[in-house]
């Protein structure tokens, strides 16, 4: 029974179904997964016969219900030579409970060997979405199940098919419900942010407005100097102490600096000179 998986959806091709008896039962031979539907039927077979002969080879379905035939291939051998077929038919999706008992046979004169029949089908593994919790859907038909059998507050018994998916959605709620309350507290927490700002921002408008006013300016200068005065002067003391360090004059004599005398007897020179030259 080969599967394999391409965009959710499980493809696979049942086994001969004709390897020992040219009957068979459908409910032995197609999975029994929900949803399954068959969407081709392969056949080969040789047909034994003279050329000159008649013969027909059919492969049927029946319904399920009992009304006719939900599948049926007619190949016509009549004035061929035998030979062996191989072929494979797309049918319109079906479920695959709707195909009842199947068969292949020869009418004519003509025998059967080698024959192979298989079915290909296809299935959805989350077409009943409890049937995995990894199917994405699982949740909203847990919550309808427990909806439909009131057991959102109230607890299942341990033998409930869905007793731990259950507790896990109790858990999930409980969690959801959290977040809500954290939410709901952080909206109050920064409306009330906005408002401190806002009534910041008046009474800013409000001060502004104050000193805009001359009359309100002189009442705030009144107000101000009511308080108390400003000390224009402050005191200050610094530690001191007595400086007992004395000049002393040698032989009580101070003689002249001849080096600076003749330094301002030249600075005299210059100015007369430099004078002369606009006296002229």
């Amino acid at each position: 029974m080969p599967s394999y998986c391409l965009s959710d959806l499980v493809y696979g091709r049942t086994d001969n179904v004709a390897k020992t008896t040219y009957t068979w039962n459908m409910t032995n031979v197609l999975p029994p997964e929900t949803g399954l539907k068959v969407q081709g039927v392969y056949h080969q077979y040789t047909i034994n016969k003279d050329i000159n002969s008649n013969a027909t080879v059919s492969i049927i379905n029946k319904h399920a219900n009992g009304n006719g035939n939900i599948y049926e291939l007619n190949d016509n051998w009549d004035n061929i030579a035998g030979n062996t077929k191989i072929g494979f038919e797309l049918v319109t999706p079906s479920l695959g409970t709707s195909w009842g008992d199947g068969s292949i046979g020869v009418d004519g004169e003509a025998t059967l060997s080698d024959v192979t029949i298989a079915y290909n089908y296809m299935f959805d593994p989350c077409f009943i979405p409890l049937s995995d919790p990894s199917c994405p859907d699982f949740k909203n038909a847990l919550y309808q199940y427990l909806l439909d059998n009131n057991l959102i507050n109230n607890e299942p018994t341990i033998d409930d098919p869905y007793y731990n998916e259950w507790v896990k959605f109790q858990l999930e709620q409980k969690v959801k419900e959290e977040k809500k309350e954290e939410l709901k507290a952080k909206i109050k927490e920064e409306e009330a942010k906005e408002e401190r700002s806002l009534e910041t921002a008046l009474s800013v408008a409000g001060a502004a407005e104050k000193i805009a006013d001359p009359m309100k300016q002189l009442s705030m200068m009144q107000q101000m100097a009511a308080v108390g005065k400003l000390e224009m002067y402050y005191g200050a003391t610094m530690d001191g102490g007595t400086y007992t360090d004395t000049a002393e004059l040698k032989d009580g004599i101070i003689t002249d600096n001849y080096r600076a005398l003749r330094s301002l007897a030249q600075d005299k020179s210059h100015r007369v000179m430099v004078r002369l030259q606009y006296d002229k």
